[in-house]
């Protein structure tokens, strides 16, 4: 019986009124064979305008006809570079668009494996810990402190968000700058180049980068309110230095070559107009100045083609006018720090008329006859060579290098009188903290806050 159905089933099938025929002839007479659909073609890479340029140096003329993209003062040609970029970033966006899942997928798994709360270890100054950190979904990280006393009672960035702690009742975390906010005041951008808290913890002084006019303003901020102090507000800052008092900020400002020139005082919370303590108007002179651990200097050097001087600043009076404690010739590195009562520095200029190679370390009395006589802090050994200083209260912290290999030490202070004996590393004049493998050292004063202040 199932046979018999199927069989008229089937027959029942094939069989097919005209009119549907017809419309199945029809149709398969309308049908044409689409085309393959080729590709889009690939976007072309912006092309930057071109403006005729020569240069001649050495006999030799080139040309140049995009030179105009390092003209940073000339706002018409970075319109220009501004339209350019942007036309880049759509042309890349076009380019990796195949590739958008490819990248959500992998910014997700990395996102996954980092802290969303990421800080910098806590920075101890006086009674504070400073630090910064990166809030979630935030660009730009936060400087923020805490003060030491505290520490144990900090739970964490998250919770309490706003630093509070509710089982004490005390608010641990004080906001100091948000750099995202920053970015808003300087067109989407942010980049810090020198921040220095003023002695007394009251007042944040920092430099942000103008990129629409291509320099480092100078703002302080009052830390107590959070509020920007109406001066000073430099632009063109290369460097700066606080007074002793907190009061009084010392600060270089450069010329439109970049070139730092001048030295400026200004006085926190004054209406006077900021003092101008030194103008190196020779163009081949380069200021440059910092403030020794202590703050009781303010040191002050220059830089020529023929020599390197270093004076010295009263950081009780700034306006009291600058001492030459130390001149050599140009090229020289000179740093020069302060601990009870002597000048310590540290220098690779040349000994006796002659050349050397490596740094020492001298010393001389802040009061003293002139002329000025410096004294060797070591026996000169050449198998001593210092590749860094720095001080504390206490201990002066040296890093020497035999071979490949750096060690670490400590040496208690005051130094003895005379000269300190060569094999320091390992007699009881110094400790030896920890060797460490050889890696790129920049001299000047890096590791002071390993030994506290």
């Amino acid at each position: 019986m199932r046979h018999l159905l199927a069989t008229v089933n089937g027959h029942h099938r094939r069989l097919r009124h005209p009119a549907t025929t017809v419309l199945l002839i029809r149709s398969s007479v309308h049908y044409k064979l689409q085309k393959p659909q080729h590709p889009p073609s690939p976007p072309k890479p912006p092309k930057p305008p071109q403006k005729p340029a020569s240069f001649t140096l050495h006999d030799m003329t080139w040309d140049d006809p995009y030179s105009w993209m390092s003209s940073l003062n000339d706002k018409v040609a970075m319109r220009h570079m501004d339209v350019y970029m942007e036309q880049e970033e759509k042309y890349t966006e076009a380019v990796m668009s195949d590739a958008e899942r490819l990248h959500s997928k992998l910014q997700s798994e990395m996102a996954s494996r980092i802290a969303s709360d990421l800080s910098t270890p806590p920075l101890r100054w006086g009674p504070w810990l400073y630090y910064r950190r990166i809030e979630e979904g935030k660009q730009y990280p936060v400087l923020c402190r805490r003060l030491a006393s505290l520490n144990e009672e900090f739970i964490s960035h998250k919770s309490p968000s706003a630093g509070f702690d509710f089982t004490s009742g005390k608010r641990i975390e004080q906001k100091l700058i948000d750099y995202n906010q920053e970015a808003e005041r300087f067109g989407g951008y942010a980049y810090e180049e020198l921040s220095e808290v003023s002695p007394d913890h009251r007042y944040l002084a920092y430099t942000m980068y103008d990129k629409d006019n291509d320099y480092f303003k100078l703002s302080v901020r009052d830390l107590n309110f959070g509020s920007l102090c109406t001066k000073p507000q430099a632009d063109r800052v290369s460097n700066l230095a606080w007074a002793k008092s907190g009061k009084q900020l010392l600060y270089v400002v450069t010329d439109h070559n970049k070139r730092p020139y001048r030295i400026y005082c200004s006085t926190i919370g004054s209406n006077e107009e900021d003092v101008l303590l030194l103008e190196e108007s020779t163009a081949n002179v380069y200021v440059n100045i910092r403030h020794t651990k202590d703050f009781r200097f303010v040191t002050v050097n220059t830089f020529t083609t023929t020599s390197s001087k270093v004076f010295l600043i009263n950081a009780a009076d700034p306006l009291s006018g600058l001492t030459l404690v130390w001149e050599c010739e140009a090229m020289a590195h000179c740093i020069v720090e302060h601990h009870q009562g002597y000048l310590y520095l540290f220098t690779d200029a040349a000994k006796e008329g002659k050349p050397v190679d490596w740094h020492y370390l001298l010393r001389s009395p802040v009061h003293t006859s002139e002329p000025r006589k410096w004294e060797s802090v070591f026996i000169d050994d050449q198998e001593l060579i210092i590749e860094d200083v720095d001080f504390c209260d206490t201990h002066m912290g040296i890093i020497t290098r035999d071979g490949w290999k750096f060690k670490l030490c400590s040496v208690a202070l005051p130094l003895p009188a005379g000269k300190i004996e060569k094999a320091l590393p390992s007699n009881l004049i110094g400790k030896v903290l920890f060797y460490m493998p050889m890696f790129g050292f920049h001299h000047g004063w890096k590791f002071g806050h390993m030994f506290g202040q």
